[in-house]
Protein backbone atom coordinates (compact mmCIF):
# COMPACT_ATOMS: atom_id res chain seq x y z
CA UNK A 1 0.00 0.00 0.00
CA UNK A 2 1.82 3.11 -1.12
CA UNK A 3 0.04 6.68 0.35
CA UNK A 4 2.27 8.55 -1.38
CA UNK A 5 0.97 7.55 -4.80
CA UNK A 6 -2.88 6.55 -3.69
CA UNK A 7 -1.41 3.22 -5.60
CA UNK A 8 -2.07 -0.61 -4.24
CA UNK A 9 0.85 -2.75 -5.25
CA UNK A 10 0.00 -5.95 -5.93
CA UNK A 11 2.36 -9.25 -6.96
CA UNK A 12 1.30 -12.08 -8.24
CA UNK A 13 2.40 -14.64 -10.75
CA UNK A 14 4.37 -13.32 -13.48
CA UNK A 15 2.83 -9.99 -13.15
CA UNK A 16 2.69 -7.10 -11.17
CA UNK A 17 -0.09 -4.60 -10.45
CA UNK A 18 -0.90 -1.23 -9.62
CA UNK A 19 -4.20 -0.40 -8.30
CA UNK A 20 -5.59 2.95 -7.81
CA UNK A 21 -7.30 2.96 -4.25
CA UNK A 22 -9.86 4.78 -5.13
CA UNK A 23 -11.27 2.23 -6.69
CA UNK A 24 -9.86 -0.70 -7.50
CA UNK A 25 -12.67 -2.23 -9.47
CA UNK A 26 -12.07 0.41 -11.94
CA UNK A 27 -9.70 -1.46 -14.66
CA UNK A 28 -9.06 1.97 -16.87
CA UNK A 29 -7.10 2.96 -13.57
CA UNK A 30 -5.47 -0.35 -13.59
CA UNK A 31 -1.32 -0.20 -14.43
CA UNK A 32 0.12 -3.75 -14.58
CA UNK A 33 3.72 -5.10 -15.33
CA UNK A 34 4.59 -8.61 -17.06
CA UNK A 35 7.76 -10.19 -15.35
CA UNK A 36 7.57 -13.52 -17.05
CA UNK A 37 10.08 -16.47 -17.24
CA UNK A 38 12.27 -17.24 -20.25
CA UNK A 39 11.35 -20.12 -21.70
CA UNK A 40 14.85 -21.35 -21.00
CA UNK A 41 14.70 -21.16 -17.19
CA UNK A 42 11.26 -22.77 -17.29
CA UNK A 43 12.99 -25.61 -18.75
CA UNK A 44 15.85 -25.90 -16.46
CA UNK A 45 13.73 -25.54 -13.50
CA UNK A 46 12.54 -28.64 -14.87
CA UNK A 47 15.19 -30.57 -15.38
CA UNK A 48 15.89 -29.75 -11.59
CA UNK A 49 12.77 -32.01 -10.72
CA UNK A 50 9.96 -29.26 -10.43
CA UNK A 51 6.71 -29.22 -12.05
CA UNK A 52 6.50 -27.14 -15.37
CA UNK A 53 3.12 -26.34 -14.94
CA UNK A 54 3.10 -24.63 -11.31
CA UNK A 55 7.07 -24.58 -10.15
CA UNK A 56 8.41 -22.92 -12.83
CA UNK A 57 7.13 -19.67 -13.48
CA UNK A 58 8.24 -16.16 -11.37
CA UNK A 59 6.27 -15.68 -8.31
CA UNK A 60 6.41 -12.13 -7.17
CA UNK A 61 7.28 -12.81 -2.98
CA UNK A 62 8.72 -9.11 -2.31
CA UNK A 63 7.27 -5.63 -2.89
CA UNK A 64 8.53 -2.76 -1.05
CA UNK A 65 8.66 0.92 -1.35
CA UNK A 66 12.12 1.94 -1.44
CA UNK A 67 11.50 5.77 -1.83
CA UNK A 68 9.20 7.82 -3.71
CA UNK A 69 9.94 6.66 -7.08
CA UNK A 70 10.79 3.30 -6.72
CA UNK A 71 9.63 -0.08 -5.72
CA UNK A 72 12.31 -3.25 -4.53
CA UNK A 73 10.63 -6.25 -5.87
CA UNK A 74 11.86 -9.75 -6.05
CA UNK A 75 10.32 -13.08 -7.20
CA UNK A 76 11.12 -16.78 -7.68
CA UNK A 77 11.91 -16.82 -11.35
CA UNK A 78 11.55 -20.63 -11.74
CA UNK A 79 13.39 -21.36 -8.71
CA UNK A 80 16.95 -18.84 -9.51
CA UNK A 81 15.32 -15.86 -7.26
CA UNK A 82 15.76 -12.45 -9.36
CA UNK A 83 15.66 -9.05 -7.50
CA UNK A 84 15.17 -5.22 -9.38
CA UNK A 85 14.11 -1.63 -8.59
CA UNK A 86 11.04 -0.55 -10.58
CA UNK A 87 10.57 3.10 -11.42
CA UNK A 88 7.08 3.19 -10.42
CA UNK A 89 6.42 6.23 -13.52
CA UNK A 90 7.89 3.41 -15.83
CA UNK A 91 5.20 0.48 -14.87
CA UNK A 92 4.15 -0.25 -18.19
CA UNK A 93 7.60 -1.16 -19.64
CA UNK A 94 9.00 -4.31 -19.77
CA UNK A 95 11.02 -6.04 -17.29
CA UNK A 96 13.66 -6.38 -19.81
CA UNK A 97 14.36 -2.65 -19.45
CA UNK A 98 15.63 -3.04 -16.11
CA UNK A 99 18.91 -4.30 -14.33
CA UNK A 100 18.14 -7.27 -12.99
CA UNK A 101 20.24 -8.96 -9.81
CA UNK A 102 20.16 -12.16 -8.23
CA UNK A 103 18.25 -12.26 -5.12
CA UNK A 104 19.70 -15.38 -3.19
CA UNK A 105 19.23 -14.76 0.66
CA UNK A 106 16.84 -12.07 -0.18
CA UNK A 107 13.81 -14.18 -1.79
CA UNK A 108 12.78 -17.75 -1.74
CA UNK A 109 13.70 -20.62 -4.61
CA UNK A 110 9.98 -22.14 -3.84
CA UNK A 111 6.66 -19.66 -3.60
CA UNK A 112 5.53 -22.04 -1.20
CA UNK A 113 7.99 -21.26 0.81
CA UNK A 114 7.06 -18.90 3.95
CA UNK A 115 9.55 -15.82 3.79
CA UNK A 116 9.42 -12.05 4.99
CA UNK A 117 11.05 -8.84 3.83
CA UNK A 118 11.22 -5.02 5.10
CA UNK A 119 13.26 -2.11 4.17
CA UNK A 120 14.77 0.12 6.92
CA UNK A 121 16.28 3.49 5.02
CA UNK A 122 17.13 1.84 2.26
CA UNK A 123 18.11 -1.30 3.83
CA UNK A 124 17.05 -4.96 3.27
CA UNK A 125 16.06 -7.04 6.24
CA UNK A 126 14.87 -10.47 4.60
CA UNK A 127 14.27 -14.00 6.71
CA UNK A 128 14.13 -16.66 3.85
CA UNK A 129 16.11 -19.38 2.50
CA UNK A 130 19.97 -19.05 0.93
CA UNK A 131 19.47 -22.13 -1.26
CA UNK A 132 17.61 -24.39 -4.02
CA UNK A 133 16.98 -26.96 -1.06
CA UNK A 134 15.41 -24.87 1.16
CA UNK A 135 17.39 -26.31 4.01
CA UNK A 136 20.01 -23.05 4.96
CA UNK A 137 17.95 -20.49 6.21
CA UNK A 138 18.90 -17.27 6.58
CA UNK A 139 18.28 -13.65 8.19
CA UNK A 140 19.69 -11.49 5.86
CA UNK A 141 20.83 -7.77 5.28
CA UNK A 142 21.67 -6.55 2.37
CA UNK A 143 21.27 -3.30 -0.17
CA UNK A 144 22.54 0.00 1.59
CA UNK A 145 25.66 1.67 2.49
CA UNK A 146 26.44 -0.67 5.30
CA UNK A 147 27.76 -4.34 5.72
CA UNK A 148 25.63 -7.02 4.45
CA UNK A 149 25.22 -9.17 7.29
CA UNK A 150 23.72 -12.84 8.18
CA UNK A 151 22.92 -15.23 10.49
CA UNK A 152 25.42 -17.89 11.03
CA UNK A 153 24.65 -21.31 9.78
CA UNK A 154 26.64 -24.11 11.11
CA UNK A 155 25.77 -23.16 14.62
CA UNK A 156 22.22 -23.80 14.04
CA UNK A 157 20.65 -20.22 15.05
CA UNK A 158 17.61 -21.19 12.88
CA UNK A 159 16.15 -24.70 12.86
CA UNK A 160 13.40 -24.97 9.57
CA UNK A 161 11.54 -21.67 10.63
CA UNK A 162 8.74 -20.46 8.59
CA UNK A 163 8.46 -17.06 8.72
CA UNK A 164 5.52 -14.82 8.90
CA UNK A 165 6.30 -11.79 9.49
CA UNK A 166 8.66 -9.07 10.35
CA UNK A 167 8.50 -5.36 11.95
CA UNK A 168 11.30 -2.21 12.13
CA UNK A 169 10.60 -0.41 15.37
CA UNK A 170 12.68 2.79 16.02
CA UNK A 171 13.78 2.35 19.74
CA UNK A 172 16.38 4.53 19.36
CA UNK A 173 13.63 7.39 19.94
CA UNK A 174 13.37 10.01 21.11
CA UNK A 175 16.43 11.45 20.39
CA UNK A 176 18.91 12.32 23.30
CA UNK A 177 17.48 9.88 25.67
CA UNK A 178 19.59 8.31 28.67
CA UNK A 179 19.60 4.67 27.42
CA UNK A 180 21.01 5.99 23.94
CA UNK A 181 19.78 2.36 22.38
CA UNK A 182 19.83 1.34 18.57
CA UNK A 183 16.57 0.88 16.58
CA UNK A 184 15.98 -3.08 15.96
CA UNK A 185 14.46 -5.32 13.53
CA UNK A 186 12.17 -7.74 14.92
CA UNK A 187 11.17 -10.93 13.10
CA UNK A 188 8.16 -13.39 13.96
CA UNK A 189 8.46 -17.34 12.75
CA UNK A 190 7.60 -21.04 13.63
CA UNK A 191 10.17 -23.57 14.27
CA UNK A 192 11.74 -26.60 15.37
CA UNK A 193 11.83 -26.44 18.98
CA UNK A 194 15.23 -28.27 19.59
CA UNK A 195 15.47 -27.40 23.44
CA UNK A 196 11.99 -29.60 24.06
CA UNK A 197 13.52 -33.62 24.41
CA UNK A 198 9.99 -35.13 23.33
CA UNK A 199 9.53 -37.81 21.28
CA UNK A 200 7.42 -36.03 18.24
CA UNK A 201 9.11 -32.94 16.52
CA UNK A 202 7.56 -29.89 18.88
CA UNK A 203 7.49 -26.70 17.02
CA UNK A 204 7.88 -23.38 18.94
CA UNK A 205 6.73 -19.88 17.67
CA UNK A 206 9.18 -17.10 17.83
CA UNK A 207 10.29 -13.69 17.96
CA UNK A 208 13.65 -12.68 16.75
CA UNK A 209 15.59 -9.29 16.82
CA UNK A 210 18.46 -7.87 15.44
CA UNK A 211 20.00 -4.13 15.79
CA UNK A 212 19.88 -1.55 12.98
CA UNK A 213 23.52 -0.98 13.73
CA UNK A 214 25.00 -3.88 14.11
CA UNK A 215 27.98 -3.84 11.90
CA UNK A 216 29.29 -7.48 12.22
CA UNK A 217 32.72 -8.46 14.39
CA UNK A 218 35.87 -8.06 14.02
CA UNK A 219 37.83 -11.04 14.42
CA UNK A 220 34.86 -13.34 15.69
CA UNK A 221 31.74 -13.58 13.68
CA UNK A 222 32.63 -11.62 10.59
CA UNK A 223 29.94 -10.46 8.56
CA UNK A 224 27.29 -11.94 10.77
CA UNK A 225 24.77 -10.65 13.20
CA UNK A 226 26.34 -10.07 16.82
CA UNK A 227 23.18 -9.32 17.96
CA UNK A 228 20.84 -11.87 16.99
CA UNK A 229 18.69 -13.19 19.92
CA UNK A 230 15.71 -15.40 20.05
CA UNK A 231 13.12 -15.99 22.59
CA UNK A 232 9.91 -18.06 22.15
CA UNK A 233 6.29 -16.70 21.87
CA UNK A 234 3.77 -19.08 24.06
CA UNK A 235 0.33 -18.86 23.33
CA UNK A 236 -1.88 -21.28 25.22
CA UNK A 237 -5.05 -21.57 27.22
CA UNK A 238 -4.96 -20.89 31.02
CA UNK A 239 -6.49 -23.91 32.64
CA UNK A 240 -4.53 -26.71 31.52
CA UNK A 241 -1.73 -25.03 29.26
CA UNK A 242 -3.23 -26.34 25.91
CA UNK A 243 -0.41 -24.79 23.61
CA UNK A 244 -1.39 -23.14 20.37
CA UNK A 245 2.16 -23.13 19.29
CA UNK A 246 2.26 -22.37 15.54
CA UNK A 247 2.23 -19.15 14.89
CA UNK A 248 0.21 -17.89 11.55
CA UNK A 249 0.04 -14.28 11.49
CA UNK A 250 2.00 -11.38 13.57
CA UNK A 251 0.36 -7.60 13.71
CA UNK A 252 2.81 -5.17 15.43
CA UNK A 253 0.61 -2.16 16.81
CA UNK A 254 3.03 0.59 17.50
CA UNK A 255 0.67 4.07 19.06
CA UNK A 256 3.88 6.18 17.13
CA UNK A 257 7.55 6.18 16.60
CA UNK A 258 8.42 7.73 20.04
CA UNK A 259 5.54 5.53 21.59
CA UNK A 260 7.28 2.26 20.97
CA UNK A 261 7.32 1.38 24.47
CA UNK A 262 3.70 0.81 24.06
CA UNK A 263 3.93 -1.79 21.51
CA UNK A 264 1.79 -4.43 20.95
CA UNK A 265 2.28 -7.99 19.32
CA UNK A 266 -0.97 -9.20 18.41
CA UNK A 267 -0.25 -12.93 16.60
CA UNK A 268 -2.94 -16.06 15.51
CA UNK A 269 -1.98 -19.13 16.30
CA UNK A 270 -2.93 -22.61 15.49
CA UNK A 271 -1.69 -25.71 16.95
CA UNK A 272 -0.09 -28.87 15.43
CA UNK A 273 -2.04 -31.40 18.31
CA UNK A 274 -6.01 -31.52 18.14
CA UNK A 275 -7.28 -30.64 21.68
CA UNK A 276 -11.17 -33.04 20.98
CA UNK A 277 -12.20 -33.88 17.37
CA UNK A 278 -11.44 -30.66 15.63
CA UNK A 279 -8.56 -27.85 15.04
CA UNK A 280 -8.75 -24.40 17.11
CA UNK A 281 -7.21 -20.58 16.63
CA UNK A 282 -6.54 -18.68 18.98
CA UNK A 283 -5.53 -14.68 18.87
CA UNK A 284 -2.68 -13.67 21.70
CA UNK A 285 -1.17 -10.35 22.52
CA UNK A 286 2.22 -9.80 24.01
CA UNK A 287 3.44 -5.86 25.26
CA UNK A 288 7.02 -4.76 24.13
CA UNK A 289 7.58 -5.28 28.82
CA UNK A 290 7.48 -8.59 28.26
CA UNK A 291 9.39 -8.66 25.21
CA UNK A 292 12.38 -6.56 26.51
CA UNK A 293 12.46 -9.05 29.71
CA UNK A 294 12.47 -11.91 28.08
CA UNK A 295 15.23 -10.38 26.21
CA UNK A 296 17.28 -8.85 29.07
CA UNK A 297 16.68 -12.04 31.03
CA UNK A 298 18.71 -15.12 31.31
CA UNK A 299 20.13 -17.33 28.43
CA UNK A 300 20.29 -20.49 27.78
CA UNK A 301 23.16 -23.15 27.08
CA UNK A 302 22.98 -26.25 24.68
CA UNK A 303 25.40 -29.35 26.01
CA UNK A 304 27.27 -30.34 22.58
CA UNK A 305 27.54 -33.79 23.53
CA UNK A 306 23.92 -34.60 24.62
CA UNK A 307 22.11 -31.54 23.01
CA UNK A 308 20.64 -30.86 25.73
CA UNK A 309 19.29 -27.40 26.67
CA UNK A 310 19.67 -25.74 29.99
CA UNK A 311 19.52 -22.39 31.49
CA UNK A 312 22.79 -20.35 32.09
CA UNK A 313 23.00 -19.18 35.48
CA UNK A 314 26.95 -18.26 35.09
CA UNK A 315 28.18 -14.36 35.07
CA UNK A 316 28.04 -13.26 31.62
CA UNK A 317 30.63 -11.16 29.95
CA UNK A 318 30.13 -7.25 29.22
CA UNK A 319 29.06 -5.36 27.50
CA UNK A 320 25.35 -7.50 27.47
CA UNK A 321 25.93 -10.05 25.21
CA UNK A 322 23.47 -9.51 22.05
CA UNK A 323 22.71 -5.88 23.19
CA UNK A 324 22.82 -2.66 20.73
CA UNK A 325 25.39 -0.02 21.06
CA UNK A 326 24.02 1.48 24.01
CA UNK A 327 25.34 4.88 26.09
CA UNK A 328 26.60 2.25 28.40
CA UNK A 329 29.03 0.92 25.97
CA UNK A 330 29.69 3.96 24.53
CA UNK A 331 31.36 4.81 27.86
CA UNK A 332 33.67 2.00 27.96
CA UNK A 333 34.94 3.02 24.58
CA UNK A 334 32.76 0.58 22.44
CA UNK A 335 30.85 2.77 19.92
CA UNK A 336 30.24 -0.62 16.93
CA UNK A 337 30.07 -4.11 17.51
CA UNK A 338 33.74 -4.33 15.70
CA UNK A 339 34.36 -2.96 18.92
CA UNK A 340 32.94 -5.49 20.93
CA UNK A 341 35.37 -7.85 23.04
CA UNK A 342 35.82 -11.41 21.43
CA UNK A 343 34.83 -13.02 24.99
CA UNK A 344 31.49 -11.12 24.34
CA UNK A 345 30.68 -12.39 20.76
CA UNK A 346 31.99 -15.65 21.58
CA UNK A 347 29.12 -16.11 24.08
CA UNK A 348 26.36 -14.70 21.86
CA UNK A 349 27.21 -17.25 19.18
CA UNK A 350 26.23 -20.01 21.40
CA UNK A 351 23.76 -18.12 23.69
CA UNK A 352 21.30 -16.79 21.06
CA UNK A 353 18.22 -18.46 22.99
CA UNK A 354 16.85 -16.30 25.87
CA UNK A 355 15.76 -18.47 28.21
CA UNK A 356 12.28 -17.24 29.35
CA UNK A 357 9.14 -17.54 27.60
CA UNK A 358 7.29 -14.85 26.58
CA UNK A 359 3.64 -16.00 27.39
CA UNK A 360 -0.11 -14.86 26.46
CA UNK A 361 -3.46 -15.99 27.12
CA UNK A 362 -5.64 -16.58 24.01
CA UNK A 363 -7.93 -13.23 23.70
CA UNK A 364 -10.38 -14.87 21.37
CA UNK A 365 -10.68 -18.96 20.63
CA UNK A 366 -12.24 -19.90 17.95
CA UNK A 367 -13.40 -23.89 17.30
CA UNK A 368 -13.50 -25.35 14.12
CA UNK A 369 -11.99 -22.02 12.23
CA UNK A 370 -8.60 -21.60 11.24
CA UNK A 371 -7.07 -18.10 10.97
CA UNK A 372 -4.03 -17.40 8.49
CA UNK A 373 -3.78 -13.39 8.35
CA UNK A 374 -4.96 -10.27 10.77
CA UNK A 375 -4.83 -6.78 10.89
CA UNK A 376 -4.84 -4.27 13.71
CA UNK A 377 -6.72 -0.96 13.47
CA UNK A 378 -6.44 1.58 16.95
CA UNK A 379 -9.49 3.28 16.45
CA UNK A 380 -11.31 6.29 18.55
CA UNK A 381 -14.54 5.88 19.43
CA UNK A 382 -16.88 8.56 21.12
CA UNK A 383 -15.95 7.72 24.87
CA UNK A 384 -12.69 5.92 24.15
CA UNK A 385 -10.11 3.50 22.44
CA UNK A 386 -10.53 0.54 20.94
CA UNK A 387 -8.07 -2.00 18.98
CA UNK A 388 -10.60 -3.79 15.93
CA UNK A 389 -8.83 -6.90 14.66
CA UNK A 390 -9.99 -8.10 11.06
CA UNK A 391 -9.19 -11.52 11.20
CA UNK A 392 -8.74 -13.63 7.98
CA UNK A 393 -9.55 -17.63 7.79
CA UNK A 394 -9.13 -20.56 5.79
CA UNK A 395 -11.91 -20.23 3.85
CA UNK A 396 -12.67 -17.15 3.12
CA UNK A 397 -14.23 -14.99 5.44
CA UNK A 398 -13.21 -11.87 7.84
CA UNK A 399 -14.04 -11.93 11.44
CA UNK A 400 -14.11 -8.28 12.94
CA UNK A 401 -13.28 -8.34 16.85
CA UNK A 402 -13.15 -5.57 19.56
CA UNK A 403 -10.51 -6.01 22.40
CA UNK A 404 -12.30 -4.48 25.54
CA UNK A 405 -10.41 -5.48 28.57
CA UNK A 406 -8.48 -7.81 27.32
CA UNK A 407 -11.38 -9.71 25.97
CA UNK A 408 -12.08 -10.05 22.39
CA UNK A 409 -15.54 -10.27 21.02
CA UNK A 410 -16.58 -11.03 17.46
CA UNK A 411 -19.13 -8.55 15.99
CA UNK A 412 -19.09 -8.75 13.03
CA UNK A 413 -18.63 -12.00 10.16
CA UNK A 414 -18.12 -11.63 6.30
CA UNK A 415 -18.09 -13.56 3.19
CA UNK A 416 -15.14 -11.98 1.51
CA UNK A 417 -15.16 -14.50 -1.87
CA UNK A 418 -17.71 -16.58 -3.62
CA UNK A 419 -15.82 -19.63 -3.68
CA UNK A 420 -14.12 -20.72 0.04
CA UNK A 421 -10.19 -20.04 -0.39
CA UNK A 422 -7.83 -18.87 2.16
CA UNK A 423 -7.20 -14.99 3.14
CA UNK A 424 -3.25 -14.72 2.01
CA UNK A 425 -2.91 -11.02 2.91
CA UNK A 426 -4.90 -8.03 4.83
CA UNK A 427 -3.86 -4.32 4.20
CA UNK A 428 -5.30 -1.58 5.85
CA UNK A 429 -5.93 1.64 5.19
CA UNK A 430 -6.89 3.71 8.14
CA UNK A 431 -6.54 7.00 6.63
CA UNK A 432 -9.42 6.12 3.92
CA UNK A 433 -11.09 3.26 5.89
CA UNK A 434 -10.29 0.27 3.79
CA UNK A 435 -9.45 -2.95 4.26
CA UNK A 436 -7.45 -4.88 1.07
CA UNK A 437 -8.14 -9.16 1.25
CA UNK A 438 -6.62 -11.12 -1.28
CA UNK A 439 -6.23 -14.85 -2.16
CA UNK A 440 -4.47 -16.21 -4.06
CA UNK A 441 -6.93 -15.54 -7.23
CA UNK A 442 -8.14 -12.39 -6.39
CA UNK A 443 -8.41 -9.10 -4.08
CA UNK A 444 -11.19 -7.50 -2.50
CA UNK A 445 -11.82 -4.37 -1.27
CA UNK A 446 -14.11 -3.31 2.18
CA UNK A 447 -15.18 -0.57 3.93
CA UNK A 448 -13.61 -0.89 7.80
CA UNK A 449 -17.42 -0.04 9.16
CA UNK A 450 -20.48 -1.27 7.50
CA UNK A 451 -23.16 1.12 9.54
CA UNK A 452 -25.63 1.46 6.69
CA UNK A 453 -26.39 -2.45 7.27
CA UNK A 454 -27.81 -1.42 10.68
CA UNK A 455 -31.33 0.16 10.07
CA UNK A 456 -32.19 1.17 13.64
CA UNK A 457 -31.32 2.92 16.81
CA UNK A 458 -31.17 -0.34 18.77
CA UNK A 459 -29.41 -1.99 15.97
CA UNK A 460 -26.93 0.87 15.80
CA UNK A 461 -25.80 0.76 19.32
CA UNK A 462 -26.05 -2.79 19.95
CA UNK A 463 -23.81 -3.87 17.40
CA UNK A 464 -20.81 -2.81 19.55
CA UNK A 465 -18.85 -1.13 16.57
CA UNK A 466 -16.90 1.03 17.37
CA UNK A 467 -16.73 3.03 14.13
CA UNK A 468 -20.67 3.11 14.13
CA UNK A 469 -22.82 5.25 16.17
CA UNK A 470 -26.73 7.12 15.68
CA UNK A 471 -27.19 10.31 14.91
CA UNK A 472 -31.19 10.28 15.46
CA UNK A 473 -32.11 9.52 11.28
CA UNK A 474 -29.30 7.08 10.93
CA UNK A 475 -26.59 4.61 11.83
CA UNK A 476 -23.37 6.54 10.57
CA UNK A 477 -19.69 5.89 10.31
CA UNK A 478 -18.44 8.04 13.26
CA UNK A 479 -15.71 10.31 11.08
CA UNK A 480 -18.29 11.67 8.88
CA UNK A 481 -21.32 12.63 11.85
CA UNK A 482 -21.76 15.41 13.97
CA UNK A 483 -20.40 14.44 17.35
CA UNK A 484 -22.64 16.59 19.44
CA UNK A 485 -25.77 13.94 17.93
CA UNK A 486 -23.71 10.50 18.50
CA UNK A 487 -24.99 8.33 20.31
CA UNK A 488 -22.90 4.96 20.79
CA UNK A 489 -22.99 2.15 23.00
CA UNK A 490 -25.99 3.28 25.10
CA UNK A 491 -28.41 1.41 24.46
CA UNK A 492 -31.29 3.14 27.03
CA UNK A 493 -31.67 6.23 24.71
CA UNK A 494 -32.92 4.30 22.34
CA UNK A 495 -36.84 5.06 21.21
CA UNK A 496 -37.32 1.80 19.14
CA UNK A 497 -35.68 -0.17 21.41
CA UNK A 498 -39.15 -0.53 23.19
CA UNK A 499 -39.65 -3.47 20.36
CA UNK A 500 -36.26 -4.88 20.37
CA UNK A 501 -36.02 -7.55 23.18
CA UNK A 502 -32.74 -6.88 25.08
CA UNK A 503 -32.69 -10.31 27.20
CA UNK A 504 -35.02 -13.06 27.37
CA UNK A 505 -34.14 -15.69 30.12
CA UNK A 506 -35.72 -19.16 30.55
CA UNK A 507 -35.50 -20.66 33.57
CA UNK A 508 -36.56 -24.51 34.92
CA UNK A 509 -36.51 -25.43 38.04
CA UNK A 510 -37.62 -28.09 40.33
CA UNK A 511 -39.36 -27.30 43.59
CA UNK A 512 -41.51 -29.86 45.39
CA UNK A 513 -41.74 -31.58 41.90
CA UNK A 514 -43.20 -28.80 40.38
CA UNK A 515 -41.89 -27.35 36.75
CA UNK A 516 -41.90 -23.46 36.97
CA UNK A 517 -41.39 -21.65 33.93
CA UNK A 518 -40.38 -18.05 34.51
CA UNK A 519 -39.80 -15.82 31.86
CA UNK A 520 -38.68 -12.60 32.41
CA UNK A 521 -38.72 -9.80 29.43
CA UNK A 522 -36.85 -6.43 29.76
CA UNK A 523 -38.61 -3.72 27.51
CA UNK A 524 -37.10 -0.19 27.04
CA UNK A 525 -39.84 2.39 27.48
CA UNK A 526 -38.58 6.44 25.90
CA UNK A 527 -35.84 7.53 27.60
CA UNK A 528 -35.92 5.02 30.34
CA UNK A 529 -35.87 1.63 31.09
CA UNK A 530 -38.80 -0.14 33.07
CA UNK A 531 -38.48 -3.57 34.16
CA UNK A 532 -41.74 -5.34 33.66
CA UNK A 533 -41.94 -8.35 35.22
CA UNK A 534 -44.80 -10.61 33.84
CA UNK A 535 -44.88 -13.13 36.57
CA UNK A 536 -45.73 -16.96 36.19
CA UNK A 537 -47.23 -17.37 33.07
CA UNK A 538 -48.04 -21.32 33.76
CA UNK A 539 -47.34 -23.95 36.12
CA UNK A 540 -47.71 -27.42 35.89
CA UNK A 541 -47.81 -30.82 38.17
CA UNK A 542 -45.04 -32.86 36.86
Amino acid sequence: LSKEDNMLYVGARETLFALNITDISRTQLHRNLTWSTPQRKREECSFKGKDLQTDCFNYIKILLRVNSTHLYVCGTYAFSPICAYINVSFFLQNTSDFSLVHGRGRCPFNPEYKSTAIMADGELYAGTVSNFQGNEPIIYKSLGQGTALKTENSLNWLQDPAFVGSAYIQESLPKGNIVGDDDKIYFFFSEAGKEFDFFDNTIVSRIARVCKGDKGGERVLQKKWTTFLKAQLLCSLPDDGFPFNIIQDMFVLTPSKEAWKSTVFYGVFTSQWYKGASGSSAVCAFTMDQVEEAFNGRYREVNRETQQWYTYNHPVPEPRPGACITNTARAQGISSSLHMPDKVLNFVKDHFLMDSMIRSQPLLLKRNVRYTQLAVHRVQALHKTYDVLFIGTDDGRIHKAINVKDKMYIIEELVIFPEPQSVQHIELDDEKGLLFVSSYSGLVEIPLANCSNYQSCGECVLSRDPYCAWTGKQCSNIKHAPTKRLVHFHYLVCRDALYDIISCSLFFSYINNILTKLIYWFLLVSFHITVLLLSIIGKAEL
